[in-house]
């Protein structure tokens, strides 16, 4: 599952959040919930895409075994600024 949350309050931030164990599912399902996020942006998809990528590559690396000092690691990845609770869903793939 990956899961891509986007602030409530209009602040850009976006969080991306995961139960994959393994990078290459991970990537697989982010490249899925990303497309269906573009799909609802009508503007600043090259921001929007950024922004979603500077917080799932942390993940990636953290899945890959480096070290990712701003992934908190759950039951599920989260990497964001802002927490998933305080966002709304823009788009999933997976389970």
């Amino acid at each position: 599952m990956v899961r891509i949350f986007c602030d409530k309050n209009g602040s850009g931030d976006y969080v991306v959040q995961t139960d994959c164990l393994e990078c290459g599912v991970f990537v697989s399902e982010l490249s899925e919930a990303m497309s269906a996020a573009l799909s609802k942006v009508k503007d600043d998809s090259e921001m929007v895409v950024f922004g979603i990528l500077n917080n799932a590559m942390p993940i990636a690396f953290k899945l890959s075994g480096y070290k990712a000092d701003n992934v908190q690691e759950e039951r599920t990845l989260a990497c964001g600024t802002v927490s998933p609770e305080n966002c709304q869903v823009l788009a999933s793939a997976g389970r």
